[in-house]
């Protein structure tokens, strides 16, 4: 289910253009929908988990009543009077101050609000890991396979990938672009809330991805229980419904994220008496020795169709026609 932001405004004009502005906002890692009145997002808004409303005066005591983050935008301050101070999950913002200056008093409400912050209190996010100790046998693209896959399925889904090299990332970074090593950091300092995370968020169609970290040490600039605690913090935040673990080479290094996996997905090359599959074996074998032989039973691997994705990874009209992709909607089907 798509997680969202439901704008309402009996102006449906000015409820678009702010909605549309939203959507394109780095920072907010959610999807803005225009409704015009509370009855309509009422009878359309059945498949999309609401997250917050930004409502204009006459929508905005039906808004307060479901309980979710309230931002009223109005322009006459008796009326903001009234409501002030009612609930910490409301605010009041002038309608027509700048759509930037609007933005910016979100996202200090957002990171300000429980609900939004790294604090909530429900683990519903369901964990997928791509792993496996032989280099250079797809993961990345598995990864970036399945993350599309949960996003066509309107699920609201966020890829992370610890790989030492961006790889087939490398078309989606820009010379300002955040990564993992901004979350480590921001995470590290205490500073990392809803806004930082959202501004940390590569966007490409519908796909929504930490990009690796700029510098392979800052992969070590979290400590082992840090990065096992960043990890609890980010999914009981609950602000996606799948987040897909591009493990690179710290599969090893980190288990006690591995057994957070519904699943890890591992892709098989070579034959069965292969130097990789001795790999594979000896990675379980070490999963045994070091208390974590449950993992074992949530490692799938995958023999995929030897065809270059590439070109495809990030091109969703395309990739859904490969064979490829059909295997791996197939797998993810069965979850």
């Amino acid at each position: 289910m798509r997680h969202i932001i439901a704008v309402i405004d009996t102006d449906i004009r000015f409820a678009l253009k702010l909605s549309d502005f939203l959507s394109k906002e780095d920072r907010i890692p959610f999807k803005a929908v225009a409704y015009t009145s509370f009855q309509m997002y009422s009878n359309e808004s059945s498949s999309m988990e609401t997250v917050a409303f930004i409502t204009d005066i006459d929508n905005v005591d039906e808004c307060i009543d479901t309980g979710l983050p309230v931002v009223l935008l109005s322009d006459d301050a008796m009326v903001e009077s009234k409501y002030t101070g009612s609930s910490e999950l409301f605010c009041s913002i002038f309608k027509f101050c700048g759509v930037h200056i609007i933005v910016d008093e979100l996202l200090g409400f957002f990171s300000g609000n429980n609900s939004f912050g790294l604090t909530a209190v429900n683990k519903n996010t369901k964990v997928y890991g791509v792993y496996s100790p032989i280099n250079r046998c797809g993961r990345t693209s598995l990864s970036v396979a399945f993350h599309s896959y949960f996003c066509s399925q309107e699920n609201s889904s966020l890829l992370i990938s610890f790989d030492e090299y961006d790889s087939l990332f490398s078309v989606l970074r820009k010379e300002n672009s955040r990564d993992l090593s901004d979350v480590f950091y921001g995470y590290k300092t205490g500073d990392l809330n809803f806004a930082k995370l959202g501004e940390c968020i590569s966007r490409v169609e519908d796909l929504n991805i930490v990009l690796p970290a700029r510098y392979n040490e800052d992969l070590f600039y979290l400590s082992d229980n840090e990065l096992t605690k960043f990890m609890n913090d980010i999914l009981l935040a609950n602000l996606f419904e799948v987040i897909v673990i591009d493990f690179g080479s710290i599969g090893r290094r980190s288990m006690q994220i591995l057994d957070m996996c519904e699943k890890i997905f591992c892709p098989v090359i070579g034959e069965n008496n292969s130097v990789e599959m001795t790999k594979i074996s000896e990675f379980k074998s070490l999963l045994g020795r070091n208390g974590y032989a449950e993992i074992i039973h949530k490692i799938y691997e995958m023999r995929l169709p030897k065809e270059d994705i590439s070109a495809d990874i990030f091109n969703f009209t395309r990739l859904k026609r490969r064979e490829y992709f059909s295997q791996v909607s197939k797998t993810a089907e069965g979850l």
